[in-house]
């Protein structure tokens, strides 16, 4: 480390005390001088230490805005699932076949996109507008009419019941996934168990209990005194068939509380069902008119 005359600049000697070219005293200097190095280097780290802050601190930012993000997208996912349902359920997904009785099915179709396509099994499929899930009601048509649905057989049998007033609709549907036996699915060649109560006060035959799949289309009702007439109604009152045939009621299943009605006669008539994939009786019931 070299020192110099703090009055006139020459070199000087380490521990000299008087400048050999002024003859002024230095070693107030000299000390003073030599004091100053530590406390300047000290000031230059200090001033080159926070050029790191302004990084560091810029990287707490970006990760505090993106977690802000992440937990933003999370309360949004939470809230349209809340809000709008389940759409494409996967259980749903897939075709499903409604027995039309006599070997005849009926195909539903419900894409993984929500829409759904129907037509007859092995034709051409038809856009029938979307179907959603919402809770323990299944939507169909756009939204149209609600059914409640039920999964059974490990998934493979779907039954529907009507949600609310929708009489243009069938009150229950039962569907089974294409190429899988529904477990409750009645073969052709066994009759199937009906049973039913009569009230004479309000002309009914009601519909007690009956098995799955059984079909208003699948019976006939012959009544034992001319000129008496019957119509076959839903339990809520809801007429399935015109008078005296059961061509009206399309693929509706026979469900308990369901009722014939009976009219224009007085006097006792007796009903009688018979099933016609078997051609045998369920039963006959007399009610006095």
């Amino acid at each position: 480390m070299s020192y110099y005359c703090p009055n006139c600049g020459v070199e000087l000697i380490q521990g000299t005390k008087f400048c050999s070219a002024c003859g002024k005293k230095v070693e107030q200097q000299l000390i003073t001088h030599i004091q100053s190095q530590p406390q300047q280097q000290y000031e230059q780290q200090q001033s080159s230490t926070p050029t790191s802050l302004p990084r560091k601190s810029k990287k707490k930012l970006i990760i505090g805005a993106l977690a802000i993000i992440i937990a933003v997208v999370i309360v949004l996912v939470i809230i349209l699932f809340l809000l709008g349902g389940t759409g494409a359920d996967s259980r749903f997904v897939g075709e499903w076949e409604q027995d039309l009785g006599f070997g005849g099915k009926f195909l539903w179709k419900f894409n993984s996109d929500s829409t759904l396509e129907t037509g007859s099994s092995g034709g051409a499929m038809y856009n029938a507008g979307t179907w959603k899930v919402n809770g323990n009601q299944l939507y169909l048509y756009n939204n149209v009419v609600r059914y409640t649905y039920e999964l059974s057989n490990n998934g493979n049998t779907l039954t529907l019941n009507i949600f609310g007033n929708s009489f243009g609709y069938p009150m229950s549907i039962v569907l089974t996934k294409k190429g899988q036996q529904g477990p409750n699915q009645t073969p052709y060649t066994q009759t199937p168990n009906m049973a039913c109560t009569t009230d004479s006060t309000t002309n009914r035959i009601t519909v007690a209990t009956a098995d799955s799949n059984i079909k208003w289309t699948d019976i006939v009702v012959t009544l034992d005194k001319t000129g008496a007439t019957y119509q076959v109604f839903y339990a809520n009152g809801a007429p399935i068939d015109a008078v005296n045939h059961t061509s009206g009621s399309g693929v509706t299943e026979v469900s308990v509380g369901d009722y014939i009605l009976l009219s224009t006669y007085t006097g006792n008539v007796m009903a009688t069902l018979k099933y016609i994939p078997t051609n045998c009786l369920l039963g006959s019931w007399t009610i006095n008119v």
